[in-house]
């Protein structure tokens, strides 16, 4: 799977891209890859550095947390959903020396993924064209669903009490 190449047909599957033409696809797409997780394999531990966005293709992932020795799932994602926030952010937390995963995600069951570089994707927001124009909206539309994903995930904790990843 890691040798087959991402097309912009690929990307506009996912709501970032949707709808965007090929031209402005193009290169993003020359720079992604595809990944496959077998089930429970982890694609990143929070505290690595961070490098790459992802989506998910098929499968499912957990963003885990560790918490009093446990550890607490905050966020289920599935097909279409974006991970890798914090890889976008040009510098990481004071003293860390770049971007750091802010989670461990995990996989459950079998699991596709389409990955890109969080560089080439902030290049493409800089260029100033109507496409990163778009892309900055829906960025900040995907950031404030999951952030309501979260606040319900936390609610329910409140609730049941720690939701643990097995």
């Amino acid at each position: 799977m890691a040798d087959e190449m991402v097309s912009a047909a690929d990307l506009r599957r996912f709501a970032l891209f949707a709808g965007l033409p090929d031209a402005d696809l193009a290169g993003l797409a020359a720079a992604a890859g595809r990944r496959g997780l077998s089930d429970r394999e982890v694609l990143v531990t929070r505290g690595e550095p961070a490098s790459d966005v992802w989506w998910v293709v098929a499968g499912r992932l957990t963003l885990s947390i560790e918490h009093d020795g446990r550890s607490v799932v905050v966020m289920t994602l599935g097909p279409g959903d974006m991970l890798g926030w914090s890889a976008l952010r040009e510098e990481g937390p004071e003293g860390t020396g770049g971007a750091r995963a802010l989670t461990t995600a995990r996989s459950v069951g079998a699991t596709e993924l389409v990955s890109l570089p969080a560089g080439r994707l902030r290049e493409a927001l800089e260029t100033c064209t109507p496409a990163a124009r778009t892309l900055v909206r829906r960025l900040l539309a995907i950031a404030a669903a999951d952030l309501e994903g979260t606040r319900a995930q936390l609610l329910r904790l409140g609730r049941e009490g720690p939701i643990t990843a097995g």
